[in-house]
């Protein structure tokens, strides 16, 4: 295999990654959502609040928090809110679980 074949290769597959890690990551229109703040801005209750929702779990960090996204609270209101980043209902489980937290319970 040529040397131009195998950068091609490695590309593609860091590429292919990348775009599975992204489209993994971005959250659906309702459900549990991670919202991660910028490290040097305001915390992720902050800006949940400033969004006007429900704030259903804060561990020991204050750059993240979990909330439900629903017609009320959409993902781009939390953006607008100073959000720098809102994680799938996957991700949001996952913060949950770690700190041995069921989301069911919350709701």
């Amino acid at each position: 295999m040529s040397r131009s074949a195998k950068i091609f290769a490695t590309g593609y597959f860091l590429a292919s990654c990348l775009l599975m890690l992204v489209g993994s990551l971005m959250p659906a229109r309702e459900g549990p959502v991670a919202v991660f703040a910028w490290p040097w801005g305001e915390s992720a209750v902050s800006v949940i609040a400033r969004s006007g929702g429900p704030v259903l779990f804060v561990g020991d960090r204050s750059w993240v928090a979990l909330t439900e996204a629903g017609e009320q609270q959409s993902i781009a209101n939390l953006y607008r809110s100073g959000a720098g980043f809102v994680a799938s209902s996957f991700i949001a489980q996952a913060c949950a679980r770690l700190s041995g937290v069921s989301l069911e319970q919350l709701k």
